[in-house]
């Protein structure tokens, strides 16, 4: 494929495919944002429904609770008002009370208690003396019921509202609100919910029997007066006969509305309690007990129409679901809407989701904990504009696309006609001839592209040469580090060599004594270290012990070594520690061996007295038993080879279970990763803590405190022990 054919591709695919994606996730992102918004929106108006509903039904308890302030006399007194055409303006007054809830209220009713059963001697009881006697003609309990419809209260508190002094505009412009609410399509009106309780229609009223016919002035014959009586008897008995049926049908007629009413009045009350969840009643109390009670019907489905219609906006659909899974909407238009969606309405009602996503519609509901109602807001999400401004975008970008495709082909063949050049200069280059160049025609980047194949073209050249000599050079470097590798080996070879001279004039065991136990240690920093111990044991039984330290380390350290060992193998048993001192300080002085020095320490043990010496050597360390104390012995002397001096002697008895302690600088001066030394106190309490243990156990246990310190690190210093108890 031809490079220009590529660039068109490339370019293609770089832009259509990003376009797409960009136009995609657009599109995606505001469908997301779209419909979280309006799940927002649809909740939040869900629960405004809620709470407006329990807003208006708090309203309406404490009305009714207002009501229960009222007296039984005055509301009597009411009653008889509503039943003479009038108008209670008492309970009128308390409707400002209800506020918002006013237009709700279907009627108030009042029932008293039911009066007492007869007496055994067939007597009522007397009425309470609290409670008004009824008029004459009426049953008690019957005419102190009260029934009382809610526009007559509204008009009578509008009344009592402009009246007062002070006029409240914005009462008057509520009842006005409320009169209105009330003026359109409400409910039935009520029907008392106890027939026993109900007000008797005139027509129930027992009608009064017929008076009999004045006799007639002039007396009539024995048999016609017989005949005629005979007729007004029959007449009579046909008349009560008809009394009767015409009573019977008006009882039936009466019973038959009874029925019908107390069903719709229960029907309507298990309406308003599946609704409202809860009823509207308050006792009334006088002198301490309860005369009746006060109780308000609401139009239910009214109130439930009003908060939703209050909700509904363009293109939404407010509803309501009860506990008996009944769907409510405002008309018959919204339920068919709510239909063709197919809502879950067992999940809502069983409140799995406070919003659902069906189709294009968001739908969000909120419930009423008290009655269980589900008020929720069917709203479709506005997709469409979404969608179309989406392709329009998509629509505009391919345009471009084209546009930009159109110019690219000449761009194209005049960019490769210039990486022609380019190629035929590479193809000279690759078969070997390096001082082939490329013509440079333009300024641009192809331009620049020439120069730069040109300038690797001469790089290329003297990166070659510089490469034949780094290679010459190379080679001549793994000669000379394979010399070097050789003379390593040498050299190392020979360390070892003096390492093992060195260890051979160690000694190869320790000397048995019956006397003394001896424990060494000995740890070198290097291949040939300068520490140095050694035991000569004389024929009379003294047993001398001699530990050195040669400055500084390697090869030349292991000859000052050898010069010691050679002086104390030939005289360390005919003279005593400070002789030999001096006679060993002049011998070296006289080899002349520079600045090379040694320090030495010499311990003669015979019978029951310790001799000391020391030419520039540390303290000797020595536990008592008997007193459990650790003397230090600190000697003067210069080390063998320095500057002459003249050595100290020092002689001390010593006992069974006595403990000697020999040692170079190494230990005492052994450092940790702070660099703090471990020092000669800390030495001297940890060799009096182990002195109680053989030489063996004490030897390790200053061994261990040793790695403990430096922390397992290698020394930077030879360290040499010497261990002697003196056994019983």
């Amino acid at each position: 494929m031809k490079i220009r054919t590529q660039l068109a591709a490339a370019f293609l695919l770089l832009a259509v495919v990003p376009l797409t994606g960009i136009v995609l996730y657009s599109y995606v992102s505001s469908l997301r944002a779209v419909r979280r918004a309006t799940e927002e929106q649809a909740r939040t108006l869900a629960g405004e429904m809620t709470g407006r509903m329990a807003s208006i039904k708090d309203e309406l308890g404490r009305g009714v609770e207002r009501l229960g302030d009222v007296s039984a006399r005055d509301l009597l007194t009411a009653a008889r008002s509503a039943r003479e055409g009038g108008t209670p303006s008492l309970l009128g007054r308390t409707m400002l009370g209800f506020g918002e809830a006013a237009p709700f209220l279907r009627s108030l009713e009042f029932i008293p208690v039911p009066p007492p059963p007869p007496s055994r001697e067939g007597r009522t009881a007397p009425a309470a003396p609290h409670l008004p006697k009824p008029p004459a003609g009426e049953t008690p309990h019957r005419a102190q019921r009260v029934v009382i419809d809610v526009p007559g209260l509204l008009r009578e508190a509008r009344r009592d509202v402009e009246a007062a002094p002070g006029r409240d505009p914005e009462a008057l412009a509520a009842i006005d609100s409320a009169l209105e609410s009330l003026a359109g399509p409400s409910e039935a009106p009520p029907a008392p919910e106890h027939p026993e309780s109900a007000e008797l229609p005139e027509s129930a009223e027992p009608a009064e029997s017929p008076e009999p016919e004045e006799p007639p002035e002039h007396p009539q014959p024995p048999v016609a007066g017989l005949a005629q009586e005979i007729r007004e008897q029959v007449r009579a008995q046909l008349a009560a006969q008809a009394e009767e049926s015409r009573r019977a049908l008006a009882d039936l007629e009466k019973v038959k509305r009874e029925r019908m009413a107390i069903a719709s009045a229960k029907e309507r009350a298990e309406t308003e309690k599946l609704l409202l969840g809860r009823g509207f009643e308050v006792p009334v109390r006088q002198q301490g007990r309860v005369v009746g009670t006060v109780r308000a019907q609401v139009r239910g489905r009214e109130l439930l129409r009003r908060v939703l219609a209050r909700t509904r906006g363009e293109g939404e659909i407010p509803f309501a679901l009860d506990a008996e899974g009944k769907l409510h909407t405002i008309n018959d238009e919204d339920r068919r809407s709510l239909e063709k969606l197919q809502l879950p309405l067992a999940g809502i009602r069983a409140g799995k989701a406070a919003r659902w996503v069906i189709g294009d519609w968001v739908v969000a509901t909120s419930k009423d904990p008290e009655s269980g109602l589900v008020l929720g807001l069917a709203r479709p999400v506005p997709l469409a504009e979404v969608r179309r401004t989406a392709a329009r975008n998509f629509g505009y970008g391919l345009g471009m696309i084209g546009l930009a495709l159109l110019g690219i082909l000449p761009l194209s063949t005049h960019m490769t006609r210039n990486l022609k050049l380019v190629t035929e200069g590479a193809d000279r280059i690759a078969h070997g001839d390096l001082d082939a160049r490329v013509p440079v025609r333009s300024k641009s980047e192809f331009g620049k592209l020439a120069l730069a194949f040109n300038g690797m073209a001469a790089d290329l050249k003297s990166h070659q040469e510089r490469l034949l000599e780094e290679e010459r050079l190379r080679q001549e470097r793994e000669i000379e580090q394979a010399l070097l590798r050789t003379e390593y080996e040498r050299k190392t070879l020979e360390l070892e060599e003096a390492r093992r001279f060195q260890l051979s004039l160690l000694p190869k065991t320790l000397p048995e004594h019956p006397a003394f136990e001896i424990a060494v240690s000995m740890r070198t920093a290097t291949e040939v270290g300068g520490d140095y111990y050694d035991f000569h044991l004389a024929e009379d039984g003294a047993l001398t012990v001699a530990v050195g330290d040669a400055t500084g380390h390697g090869a030349r350290a292991g000859t000052m070594v050898t010069v010691v060992k050679s002086l104390f193998s030939a005289d360390a048993g005919s003279s005593g520690p400070r002789a030999f001192l001096d006679e060993a300080a002049r011998a070296v002085k006289r080899m002349e061996l520079g600045r090379m020095a040694m320090g030495l320490c010499l311990a003669r043990l015979a019978g029951r007295t310790l001799t000391l010496s020391s030419a520039g050597m540390p303290p000797v360390f020595f536990h008592h038993r008997a007193s459990g104390e650790t003397e230090e012995i600190a000697l003067q002397g210069m080390p063998l080879g320095g500057l002459a001096s003249e050595y100290q002697e020092r002689s001390l008895e010593i006992a069974a279970g006595d403990t000697l302690l020999l040692m170079s600088d190494g230990l005492p001066e052994l450092t940790n990763g702070d660099g703090d030394p471990l020092g000669y106190p800390r030495v001297r309490s940890l060799f009096e803590s182990l002195s109680g243990k053989p030489p063996q156990e004490v030897i390790a246990g200053l061994a261990a405190a040793a790695e403990s310190w430096t922390e397992s690190q290698a020394p930077k210093d030879d360290i040499t022990l010497v261990v002697i108890r003196i056994r019983a």
